[in-house]
């Protein structure tokens, strides 16, 4: 299965929405912060929230589309420092999209969603550098896992952030460690997120890592 790893366009944004659903449906976070929000408020979200990354100046956002069947299989969310790549929207929506703070659908536990957001925050401001670049999201299709698909979009990342001698930083689930592990990436430290602690249920480890940049 040939994979190739292309920018996303605004089309792919419903798309994309239902790869983050599914790829992550049954971790801690979605479970906790919108146990008491319909499906489809949840995917409308996940939709607009796209089209809000897609019309950002510093993020790459792509899809791995399998070229025999033409499908979008997997995506990534890449966050350059200070390289500008141009809205990916028409005119119009990308003026009103970059600049629109989403509301959280009927039903968001607000306590889970912004204790989340906040451990990372702080997390972030502990490990990561100004220059680095971010992986800020990545995910396969569940249907399509083990077929390469993490890896190439993986390697698109890399590939730049070698060229350029940049280290690359992220925060790892528990399924996405072993990859990353395996392609370079260091364990910084573990972060458990108690969903208990905002009235949720569970916890979740993220763990913070690095990759260096290889020599030119």
């Amino acid at each position: 299965m040939p994979i190739q790893v292309r920018y996303a366009t605004e089309s792919l944004a419903p798309t994309l929405a239902s790869i983050n659903i599914d790829s992550f449906a049954g971790q801690g976070f979605i479970t906790n912060a919108f146990s008491n929000v319909a499906d489809d408020a949840i995917f409308e979200l996940k939709r607009k929230r796209y089209l809000q990354k897609l019309a950002h100046p510093r993020t790459h956002v792509l899809a791995a589309i399998d070229e025999d069947s033409g499908e979008v299989v997997g995506c990534a969310r890449w966050i350059f420092p200070g390289k500008e790549v141009g809205s990916q929207l028409s005119s119009e929506e990308a003026a009103a999209e970059a600049g629109a703070e989403l509301a959280l659908p009927e039903g968001t536990n607000r306590g889970i969603y912004d204790g989340f957001f906040e451990v990372l925050k702080e997390k972030g401001e502990k490990y990561s550098r100004a220059d680095d670049i971010v992986l800020e999201f990545l995910a396969t299709r569940p249907d399509q896992q083990g077929r390469g698909v993490g890896k190439a979009l993986l390697r698109w990342g890399m590939d730049h952030a070698d060229k350029q001698q940049r280290r690359i930083y992220i925060e790892a689930t528990t399924q996405g460690f072993p990859l990353y592990a395996k392609m370079g990436w260091k364990a910084l430290e573990e972060a458990e997120i108690d969903y208990a602690r905002w009235g949720g249920n569970g916890k979740q480890v993220l763990t913070l890592m690095a990759r260096d940049p290889l020599p030119c």
